[in-house]
């Protein structure tokens, strides 16, 4: 019985750290993983241009010691509401 919490606390580290069910948009994922995930492969920037959009603050993005990793659901959020071209008759829908 004294066993019961470890075994508890085991389990919930276990299904906190299983990604494998875990749809890709709500994961952190590196950038080689976001753009395969964003983009097809014919209309794929390079790695550059995500960290150039990263260095820029358009794109945001995690730190974990060293490693940057990026939330996709708030990328492509990010970059619907950076990158949208605004003509005038998406103004007059819009407001």
């Amino acid at each position: 019985m004294k066993f019961s919490h470890f075994a508890a606390f085991r389990e919930h580290k276990n299904n906190i750290m299983d990604t494998q069910n875990t749809p890709p948009e709500k994961q952190l994922v590196d950038a080689k993983r976001l753009l395969e995930i964003l983009f097809d492969e014919q209309s794929r920037p390079s790695s550059r241009w995500l960290r150039q959009m990263q260095a820029q603050r358009v794109i945001p993005y995690y730190k974990l010691g060293r490693l940057v990793r990026f939330d996709v659901d708030e990328v492509r959020k990010a970059l619907f509401e950076e990158r949208l071209v605004k003509t005038r008759s998406t103004i007059r829908r819009m407001g």
